[in-house]
C-alpha cells in the first residue's frame, strides 16, 4: 500500500507539473534533486571522472532543462502503465545526460608541473567515446532484456537498483524477508543472464552464413 500511495502521488505532482501549477516545479525538484544527482555521481564515478560541485551542478541543470524543454515533452512521454515508476523516468534521463556529457568530452589535458611534481589530480580513466557509446549500447540491450522479466522481477530491479532502496525496505514493501531479497536479486540477476545471452546468440550468424 505504501508503494502504491507513493506512485499515486508521484503521477499527481506529474499532473501538476505539465498543468504549470504553482509552484509544482519547485516541489518536483525538491523531491528528484536527490536522485538526480546520485545518477549523475554513479555514472562519473564509473569512469573515475571527479564529482566536483561545478560540474555536478551543470549536470544538474542540463537534467533540468531536458526535463522542461518543449513543453516538458520528456515528462509528457512518460508512461505509467508500463509499470516503471517517475523516478525510475527521472533518473534513467539523468543518467543519459550524464553519459552525453561525457561523450562530448574531449581528452583530458594535463599540465608538465603535474608530471614532474608528482602530484598530478588527473583521475584513473577518462572514457573514450567509443567507450561511452559501447556502455550505452549495452544499456540499451539490457533495458530490452529487463522487458523480459515479469511484472513482479521488474518491480524488484526497480526498487533494488534504479531507487536504490536498502533490502530492509524492500522487504517491507515486498512482504518478504531480507534473506529472501538477496535470494530474490539473484534469481534475477541469473534470469537477466540468460536473457541477454539469448539475445546476443540470436544476433551472431549461423555457421555457414556467407551473408553476414
Amino acid at each position: 500500500m505504501p508503494a502504491k500511495a507513493d506512485k499515486t502521488d508521484e503521477l499527481a505532482l506529474l499532473t501538476a507539473v505539465v498543468e504549470r501549477r504553482a509552484d509544482a516545479w519547485n516541489r518536483f525538484y525538491k523531491r528528484y534533486e536527490r536522485l538526480i544527482v546520485a545518477c549523475i555521481r554513479k555514472v562519473l564515478s564509473r569512469y573515475g571522472v571527479p564529482s566536483r560541485p561545478e560540474d555536478i551542478e551543470d549536470l544538474v541543470n542540463t537534467v533540468c532543462l531536458q526535463l522542461i524543454r518543449d513543453d516538458y515533452a520528456k515528462l509528457r512521454k512518460f508512461d505509467a502503465e508500463r509499470g516503471y515508476r517517475l523516478s525510475s523516468w527521472v533518473g534513467l534521463i539523468a543518467t543519459n545526460a550524464a553519459h552525453d556529457a561525457l561523450r562530448r568530452r574531449g581528452p583530458p589535458t594535463y599540465s608538465i608541473d603535474d608530471e614532474e611534481s608528482g602530484f598530478s589530480d588527473r583521475p584513473a580513466h577518462q572514457p573514450t567515446p567509443a567507450e561511452v557509446t559501447l556502455l550505452r549500447e549495452q544499456e540499451d540491450a539490457l533495458n530490452r532484456a529487463v522487458q523480459s522479466l515479469s511484472p513482479a522481477e521488474q518491480q524488484f530491479l526497480r526498487y533494488y537498483y534504479l531507487e536504490q532502496r536498502q533490502p530492509d525496505e524492500i522487504a517491507e514493501l515486498l512482504n518478504i524477508s531480507i534473506n529472501t531479497v538477496y535470494s530474490r536479486k539473484n534469481k534475477v540477476r541469473a534470469n537477466l543472464k540468460k536473457i541477454i545471452e539469448r539475445m546476443e546468440s540470436s544476433k551472431r550468424p549461423a555457421v555457414g552464413d556467407r551473408s553476414a
